[in-house]
């Protein structure tokens, strides 16, 4: 399939372009729990969020879905994953194609830690620092999703970010806002659908290529395309990029060890 170019550019001329980014976090719970952050670069956010409202309508037309119990939900909030029910979930993965972006994402596989926020703030750095890289020479606005735990620290994670990235903080803006941001719902099925293909490739262990007929891979095929890196703290290594996939090599080859359910696992 061939490979999605995004319609923003890093500038080359003096008069700057507004880059507008989506960050979530995400994956801190359940059965698949990779702590993540996630940042989305928008080709061009008013459209983004015109398509984004516009399936929400689409999807409060049919008359199967009214029916649901959680369609009044839905109408007030969006499509926000973990609530999603199966209906809204095909219908925002119907969706994510013709939407113009990108995404980075930082996660960890070994939480290592009994609060998983603890490893948010340097993974919301990596992100943010990736961001303002690539597009240093652009006025880039940072629209973070509201979290209570984190919202008095997202200034500073962005001026630590600028100070690596060599950016002067008046060519960045921040804000925290919440659900009613329908763009949003892209960073949360981002790093959603990669956590749950994460764990999946992650159970496979050792089984090399034997990802692609998972459910979990096969919704994640579809943005990952869009991803230009999805890297792993922890093990300081990309679990997916341009140039290669998270199905290209098995979690044995990429962390060195088997899991521990895995049948090859030595510690059992």
């Amino acid at each position: 399939m061939r490979e999605h170019k995004l319609s923003i550019k890093p500038s080359t001329v003096q008069k700057m372009n507004q880059v507008d980014v989506v960050l979530d976090e995400g994956a801190l719970n359940g059965e698949t729990c990779f702590p993540s952050a996630c940042a989305v670069v928008l080709g061009d956010a008013a459209k983004a969020k015109e398509q984004v409202e516009l399936g929400i309508r689409q999807l409060m037309l049919k008359p199967e879905f009214r029916l649901e119990p959680s369609a009044t939900k839905f109408r007030d909030e969006g499509f926000h994953h973990v609530s999603d029910n199966l209906l809204a979930r095909n219908h925002f993965l119907s969706l994510l194609p013709k939407v113009d972006y990108e995404w980075v994402c930082a996660t960890n596989l070994t939480v290592g830690s009994d609060d998983p926020y603890e490893m948010l703030p340097s993974q919301f750095l990596w992100v943010t620092t990736r961001i303002l890289e690539k597009y240093k020479g652009n006025r880039v606005n940072l629209v973070f999703e509201q979290n209570q735990r984190l919202n008095n620290q997202f200034q500073a994670i962005v001026e630590a970010a600028a100070e690596v990235a060599g950016v002067p903080m008046p060519n960045v803006t921040v804000s925290i806002e919440g659900k009613e941001n329908r763009v949003l719902a892209i960073a949360d099925y981002c790093i959603a659908l990669s956590s749950q293909a994460i764990g999946e490739w992650r159970k496979k262990c050792c089984k090399e290529h034997d990802l692609s007929s998972s459910y979990q891979y096969r919704n994640f095929a579809g943005v990952e395309l869009r991803c230009s890196s999805l890297f792993a703290i922890d093990l300081r290594k990309g679990l997916s990029s341009r140039s290669s996939r998270l199905n290209d090599k098995s979690y044995y080859e990429v962390a060195g060890q088997h899991n521990e359910n895995c049948s090859s696992f030595q510690g059992k």
